[in-house]
């Protein structure tokens, strides 16, 4: 942004500058929450229209700001989808989370936990797979590592979570954490395809059941 309040922004033709007024009165909107209240606007369009339509200009006039509140907060509109994914990514990659909401809290071993975790993730995805769906999206959206880095660092985080459950005793008895971690994670992708590729016919507590019978 120049000092004159205009913003450069890169178009696949090159480079242009926009000019954007302040705010309709010309001041500055410093709302608190102002920057919370554009990203869902963002990631409302997105689940309502596809990432294409998450722009700077429908997220300001879904909050009533002018374009150059939401560059002011995001710098431009990469900015803008890279807090996007953060937030999509947030919001479904949280085992410890999900599992603190819907625990018993008793105790039990490492894997009764692991078992727990992934009882948990699996009701996450019935609830939220438009969201999930989002970060298929944006692994797929473009073909430099920008979002897939960003979404290959959120898994390994999300894997190494359930890694931690299992406790020494599991590792006495010869179970190798990072393998049966991982394949946590390969079974928890498979059902994100799943549920989105063919949500009619997804049986998550079918699938919940195998898995506490597999892990009791």
């Amino acid at each position: 942004m120049d000092e004159r309040g205009s913003v450069r922004v890169r178009r696949e033709t090159g480079w242009k500058i926009e000019r954007y007024p302040q705010t309709v009165a010309g001041a500055k909107d410093d709302r608190p929450d102002l920057k919370a209240q554009l990203l869902r606007s963002a990631l409302e369009a997105a689940l309502r229209e596809g990432l294409d339509g998450v722009t700077i200009e429908a997220v300001a006039a879904a909050n009533d700001v002018t374009p150059t509140a939401v560059v002011e907060r995001f710098g431009n509109r990469e900015g803008l989808m890279l807090a996007l994914l953060d937030s999509v990514l947030a919001r479904t990659l949280d085992a410890e989370r999900d599992l603190g909401e819907s625990s018993s809290g008793e105790s039990g071993s490492g894997r009764r936990k692991l078992g727990e975790m992934l009882v948990a993730e699996m009701e996450g995805l019935r609830r939220q797979a438009p969201v999930v769906e989002l970060i298929f999206m944006f692994y797929f959206a473009r073909r430099d590592d920008v979002y897939r880095r960003r979404i290959r660092e959120a898994l390994s985080n999300y894997r190494r979570s359930f890694e931690a459950a299992l406790d020494e005793s599991d590792a006495r008895r010869g179970v190798d954490a990072r393998v049966l971690s991982s394949i946590v994670l390969s079974f928890l992708q498979g059902a994100a395809v799943q549920i989105i590729r063919d949500p009619d016919n997804f049986a998550p507590d079918e699938a919940i059941a195998a898995v506490r019978a597999l892990l009791p």
